[in-house]
């Protein structure tokens, strides 16, 4: 993702459980959206992830002197139907937590969590992006 200067994974969620028709090209285009943003939305995106963790944690002293803004560093993306989750680490402020940060359609903040690095989350790779178009389709087909 060149905008956040990272190589991330990209994990997909058609939501199976909760839909019975799996909208491939509008997953695809959420994930082409959110790998080609550009670097001053990124930079929204992260401005207003810091500004709401920083508003939360804003009693707590801090012994680290690192702005959150230059700690933040995008780890992974989920895209589902409706919304892209973001996974962000900071190792100098939250070591032993992840920040996940919702975007909306719009690829604007809807909400942010820092939550420890040890909630369950289950992954499924895919070697490539034709394998996963395989198990849309498929998925589409059922």
């Amino acid at each position: 993702m060149p905008a956040a200067r990272a190589d991330v994974r990209v994990n997909v969620e058609p939501e199976l459980d909760d839909r019975s028709d799996v909208d491939a090209p509008a997953l695809l285009a959420a994930v082409e959206r959110i790998l080609t943003i550009g670097v001053l939305q990124w930079r929204r995106i992260v401005d207003t992830i810091a500004t709401e963790v920083e508003d939360a944690v804003a009693t707590q002293s801090a012994e680290e002197t690192t702005a959150l803004r230059d700690d933040l560093d995008l780890r992974s993306v989920i895209v589902f139907h409706e919304a892209i989750l973001l996974s962000l680490a900071a190792p100098k402020q939250f070591p032993d937590s992840w920040i996940r940060a919702q975007l909306d359609d719009d690829l604007a903040v809807d909400d942010v969590v820092v939550e420890g690095k040890d909630a369950d989350v289950e992954m499924v790779e895919f070697g490539s992006l034709d394998d996963l178009l395989d198990v849309l389709s498929s998925a589409d087909d059922d």
